[in-house]
């Protein structure tokens, strides 16, 4: 397989790359966004763009790390496109959701907001971690993917894996630790 481009790519080579990378760039974007549709979109979106200035594109390390970067650049480029339309967006459905959740379970309002306040503190906690736990942290607790499953769309061994959960948990514990 290519290990660097400097120039052309053919289309069979192309579709191999495609092939090869398109369900690991996905789980990757899942880590940023859970919408699958944007994350099909966004990760097409890397690789036409990769093949239209295919002539232009130049390589320094290899075809993944260009592709695993060039998807998480699309995906914060996407989240800041976007940010102001889903703070709109999800203060209103918030709003909704607040009324049909305590009018629905009778849940007392004090409660509510303060599961809803440690709740935005976790995720802040995970949004923190540095990008390789955090990644393995969603990747393992989010979207409940196996030690093996984790390795091999991070390129990395199944023990490192292990022990990037080990030193998120620990950071998370530390971070939370006032939670108890």
């Amino acid at each position: 397989m290519l290990k660097n481009l400097n120039g052309m790519i053919n289309k069979t080579d192309f579709e191999q790359l495609f092939r090869q990378y398109y369900l690991m760039l996905c789980s990757l974007a899942r880590g940023y966004m859970r919408d699958q549709m944007v994350i099909e979109e966004i990760v097409n979106d890397v690789f036409v763009k990769f093949w239209n200035y295919r002539s232009h594109v130049v390589i320094h390390s290899s075809v993944k790390d260009y592709l695993f970067k060039s998807t998480r650049n699309a995906c914060i480029d996407y989240l800041r496109a976007n940010r102001k339309h889903r703070l709109q967006t999800s203060y209103i459905d918030e709003q909704q959701i607040v009324c049909d959740t305590l009018a629905d379970l009778g849940e007392n309002p004090l409660d509510y907001i303060i599961n809803r306040e440690t709740g935005q503190r976790i995720m802040q906690a995970i949004d923190d971690l540095p990008e390789r736990y955090r990644l393995t942290f969603r990747l393992s607790r989010i979207d409940e993917l196996g030690y093996d499953e984790i390795a091999e769309i991070m390129s990395i061994s199944r023990n490192t894996v292990k022990s990037n959960l080990r030193d998120a948990m620990a950071i998370l514990r530390e971070k939370l630790k006032d939670l108890k």
